[in-house]
């Protein structure tokens, strides 16, 4: 065993002293001082962690911070580009014959004493394609509401009704909204506010600008109309005259008129005479054709007389035949390019083709063919082709004797469960 000294006087240690008896100085071995680090390195050094610390942090909550819902606004141009997933969608207020262009401003009119109705229709396309999104874009809606503006210096309110999807009307079109409104309504302002499931609020405004309706009549008594020629020198100086949303009423002699009538400005209003003293008549095809037409094209107990050709009343624009007679007309009334017919009331005898829809329009305006007479006709009703899928309803219609009663070609819906036949 080696003997332990002191390293200092070199006397003999025990084995376990921890200083020296002899020169009582520390016997432990000291380690070799370090080099020290300098103040300022100290500082840099935590600086750099703290960095390295801060921006880890930050890293992890970026890819956690909470999603910021952001909102959406049209403005005056009627629609949104909306992005999610990466894939863009247009939210846009547009007509149904062109559901991709914009319809951020509509001009209606309407009378003061009488309530108005109109379709807002909210389409969702995709941008690039035109295509219809809604199908898919649907699932990322919370909820979609109507709200209106409404004009400070109207004197009447405008109503949105619950935005619905009306498939038998527009099916196209996302959701439809029925705007109820009178003329003094002013300009409000429709707000499509929709709510996405992530918080994003999406707004797409349509301006409703009604005019108050000025009702102009023409009765037999004041303005010269006994003759064909007369009657039409007058249409024509109506449609030369008249701005284009005014309501025109004509009020018919008892006369009748042989000819044809040419309807191609601004829509009317015709009544027959129904006072006793004897009837209005046309012999000649009236021929409604009004590209001008702001209102649907009216015609009131008037007789329809044929000699077994030609056609009484032929629209190409919407209108309506009510408490009218039609007799011995190769067709009485026919429905072409887009319009939208219907007779309510009247009877219809002895014609080749009583009615006959072959119209490719996109909208409709009323659904009922009710208490009308189809009677000796060889085909009371043909149907080769029908605007929407909107159900016609023969409610109260009497068919009688004729060769076919409703001629189906197009399969459209029909409601004939309250109609005679004998």
């Amino acid at each position: 065993m080696t003997e332990r000294k002191c390293p200092h006087c070199g006397a003999p240690l025990a084995e376990d002293a921890s200083f020296c008896p002899h020169c009582a100085r520390d016997v432990h071995k000291r380690k070799p001082a370090g080099k020290g680090v300098p103040l300022r390195k100290k500082l840099l050094l935590t600086l750099a962690a703290l960095v390295v610390l801060g921006a880890l942090g930050g890293t992890i909550w970026w890819f956690n911070r909470p999603y910021v819902p952001q909102e959406y606004d049209s403005g005056d141009t009627g629609q949104v580009i909306y992005t999610v997933d990466g894939v863009d969608y247009q939210l846009v207020v547009a007509w149904a014959n062109s559901f991709t262009e914009p319809a951020p401003y509509i001009s209606q009119s309407g009378r003061a004493d009488e309530m108005t109705r109109w379709p807002s229709r909210f389409y969702v396309n995709h941008t690039e394609s035109g295509e219809d999104a809604w199908p898919e874009f649907q699932a990322y809606v919370a909820s979609v509401a109507v709200e209106v503006e409404q004009d400070p210096t109207g004197t009447s309110e405008l109503v949105a009704g619950e935005p619905l999807h009306w498939d038998d009307y527009d099916p196209r079109a996302a959701l439809i909204s029925t705007l109820d409104f009178t003329g003094d309504c002013g300009s409000p302002q429709v707000v499509w506010t929709v709510t996405m499931t992530n918080g994003d609020v999406v707004r797409v405004r349509q301006t409703i600008d009604v005019a108050l309706i000025n009702t102009l009549v023409y009765d037999w008594r004041d303005y010269p109309m006994e003759t064909m020629e007369e009657l039409q020198a007058l249409v024509d100086e109506i449609d030369q005259s008249v701005n284009w949303q005014d309501e025109v009423v004509i009020y018919l002699p008892p006369v009748t008129y042989e000819g044809e009538l040419y309807l191609n400005g601004i829509s009317h209003t015709m009544y027959g005479c129904d006072d006793g003293t004897g009837r209005t008549v046309f012999t000649g095809t009236v021929h409604v054709n009004t590209q001008n037409a702001y209102w649907l094209n009216f015609f009131e107990d008037i007789d329809f007389v044929g000699d077994g050709s030609g056609t009484a009343l032929s629209f190409e624009k919407s209108g309506r035949a009510t408490n009218c007679t039609f007799t011995g007309w190769d067709t009485a009334v026919v429905a072409l390019n887009e319009s939208w017919v219907n007779v309510i009331g009247c009877t219809l005898e002895h014609n080749n083709v009583a009615f006959h829809y072959n119209s490719d329009g996109q909208s409709a305006n009323h659904s009922m063919y009710n208490d009308n007479v189809f009677r000796n006709n060889g085909t009371a009703v043909l149907l080769d082709s029908v605007p929407t899928d909107i159900a016609l309803d023969f409610q109260g219609t009497l068919f009688e004797n004729n060769g076919t009663d409703i001629d189906n070609r197009c399969g459209h819906p029909v409601d004939d469960s309250q109609a005679v036949f004998q």
